[in-house]
């Protein structure tokens, strides 16, 4: 299934709307026209131009509260999620233009942002799905300086940042990507995902700049990793929702940082940089050219994000700008960036996975039923309570009913008949002497002998496929072995898997 990437665009309100306002207008809440002026310091790349229209998904004005704009993008996004969908929500725009405060919030409840938002509604959800089994598992890591760092490690408090474990990367032959000293925690409630939140927004690199005074350092990725099945069949899924606030980019002209913060402002323009070269191959390879090779691995931060990029996964971008000429070059180029992305589609599917132990349970048990049937047919039948039902109404159709009604009746007619009051389609069956009655009978016999014939060649079909699973299962069996002697001996590790999710079992969820 084709999945278009979704665009939307958050305006920063100005500090200084009178004097020095960005001038815009929005069509529709869709499309943003921005007025360019005449004049602009360090010049204006298409200057001639009165104005540029740029088109998006939704338009946010100055104005958005926190929750209408969650409701509006996170809400579908979280339902394919708890649908078993991969999906990505991330946050892109120069420093201080609102990234953070959309993802994470402000200090207050009421300004919290998408991230403490969709834990929330996730649970909501959860508790009105009953059918459903699920677990959540959180982890949050953030890419600072090219370097990936847990964000929900503890002892990251007490430590300086030179003795933290930095987070490895594998890629194993069949492109499933393995992060090692990365946490995962298993989240029960809603409380318990927002305190992981708080930690890691604690640890997480900020500083304060000239252009903004609590500037993230550092790119973060927030996931949900949800486990599912579905109570009236043996289907699960594991789908992962990655929440991620982009570190803004920022001119080093403009913001004149020097020593680490320096240092900090070239590793995030670079990444960024390599994250536009990712969505400019994508583009061209849309369009048909051809474009064998997409960079995903010059940085950390597109490797990681490969599937959300171009991979199995819905995904949405967050664009926010400030609404100040001062920043008009850096507004348009996120705005530029962003026609770009909306272009591009993912091929999603759902990540369904057949519990392999309830299967081969099921499949036991009907082949003891179907054992029993053909042992009982094999001898020739025993006597049910059905059966004895029906020689009691003979009994008395014989005793009440003449021998012939005169009216001939083929015995196709008496077949159908038969079938009809089989399957339930008619009450009872209307006959109107013995011998239709001693027709009925031996329809009856002739249907359940085919009926037997049929089950006999699903036993022996159910049996051939039971030998499979039990192979299949015997195979797993091996292989968590395997993976358990390997935790024992080396860190937790997280798999992200593109074709294919982790094999898992379910225990009720305990009560909140």
């Amino acid at each position: 299934m084709k999945s278009q990437f979704e665009v939307y665009l958050r305006l920063k309100p100005s500090s200084n709307q009178s004097q020095n306002a960005m001038q815009y207008q929005i069509y529709q809440n869709k499309k943003l026209q921005v007025l360019l002026p005449k004049h602009v310091k360090f010049g204006l790349v298409n200057n001639s131009r009165d104005n540029l229209d740029f088109n998006f998904t939704h338009v946010f004005d100055q104005k958005s509260s926190q929750e209408h704009v969650f409701t509006n993008v996170t809400t579908p996004v979280i339902n394919s999620f708890l649908d078993g969908y991969n999906a990505t929500i991330f946050a892109y725009g120069q420093t201080g233009s609102g990234k953070t405060y959309t993802m994470s919030g402000a200090e207050t409840w009421q300004l919290r942002g998408v991230i403490p938002r969709a834990l929330s509604y996730i649970f909501d959800e959860i508790d009105k799905r009953t059918k459903f089994e699920y677990k959540i598992y959180i982890s949050f890591m953030e890419i600072y300086n090219e370097n990936a760092y847990d964000l929900l490690e503890k002892r990251h408090l007490e430590t300086p940042l030179e003795q933290w474990n930095k987070i490895a990367l594998f890629e194993d032959d069949q492109n499933n990507i393995h992060l090692k000293n990365l946490s995962i925690h298993q989240c029960n409630n809603e409380q318990e995902g927002i305190d992981l939140l708080m930690m890691g927004n604690f640890i997480r690199q900020v500083s304060s700049t000239p252009m903004n005074q609590s500037s993230s350092r550092s790119h973060c990725i927030f996931t949900v990793t949800l486990e599912g099945c579905d109570t009236t069949s043996e289907t699960c899924f594991v789908s992962k929702l990655h929440l991620v606030d982009l570190a803004g980019s920022e001119r080093i002209s403009k913001s004149q940082v020097e020593g680490n913060l320096l240092n900090e402002a070239k590793y995030i323009n670079l990444s960024l940089t390599y994250l536009e070269q990712v969505i400019i191959a994508l583009n061209e390879r849309m369009k048909g050219a051809n474009r064998q090779h997409i960079p995903y691995r010059n940085s950390l931060m597109t490797t990681l994000l490969k599937d959300s990029l171009g991979g199995n996964c819905k995904t949405v971008m967050i664009a926010t700008i400030s609404s100040e000429n001062d920043n008009i070059e850096e507004s348009l180029s996120t705005l530029r960036f962003s026609q770009r992305v909306g272009q591009l589609e993912n091929e999603i599917r759902r990540n369904e996975k057949v519990d392999l132990e309830a299967v081969v349970k099921r499949l036991e048990q009907e082949k003891l039923v179907l054992i029993r049937e053909l042992e009982q047919y094999q001898r020739g039948g025993t006597s049910t309570s059905s059966n004895k039902k029906i020689q009691q109404q003979q009994q008395q159709q014989q005793n009440l009913l003449p021998q012939s009604s005169g009216v001939t009746i083929s015995q196709k007619e008496v077949q159908e008949k038969v079938e009809l009051y089989l399957n339930e389609r008619i009450p009872s069956l209307d006959v109107k002497s013995i011998e239709e009655t001693q027709r009925c009978f031996e329809a009856m016999k002739d249907l359940y002998n085919t009926r037997m014939k049929e089950y006999v060649t699903e036993l022996t079909f159910i049996s051939e496929k039971l030998q499979k699973y039990d192979e299949i299962l015997t195979r797993k069996k091996e292989q968590s072995s395997f993976l358990e002697q390997k935790e024992n001996s080396s860190p937790e590790i997280e798999v992200y898997r593109r074709n294919e999710s982790p094999q898992i079992t379910f225990k009720k969820r305990p009560n909140q």
